[in-house]
């Protein structure tokens, strides 16, 4: 079970981010998900928008960035396009059954 301070750090990612792009949907996953986090881990996050453009990558890893520096964590991003995540090859691998299977959603 995820912590209540990263669920907090998760949902301040969140917020963060639907103000520079409203349709996104966004999964914490990993060792913070599953509460089974050391201190050391990083904060792995999935972020699907309808496209991935460099300005909305740079917008994204610099939120993900401020956000980890305040809360002592590295938040880890990983963008993927609505196609990618639904539909594309990329659909079917382990790291997008990983997220359906244990993601958190924010």
């Amino acid at each position: 079970m995820m912590s209540p301070e990263d669920r907090r750090i998760l949902d301040d990612f969140a917020a963060r981010v639907r103000e520079v792009t409203p349709s996104v949907s966004i999964w914490a996953f990993g060792s913070r998900a599953r509460g089974s986090a050391d201190p050391e881990s990083d904060f792995d996050l999935c972020v699907v928008l309808p496209a991935v453009t460099r300005e909305l990558r740079e917008r994204i890893y610099g939120i993900a960035w401020e956000i980890g520096f305040d809360a002592g964590r590295v938040l880890a991003p990983v963008l993927l396009s609505e196609e990618d995540f639904e539909r594309a090859p990329l659909s079917a691998s382990t790291l997008v059954a990983n997220i359906r299977r244990e993601g958190i959603a924010a």
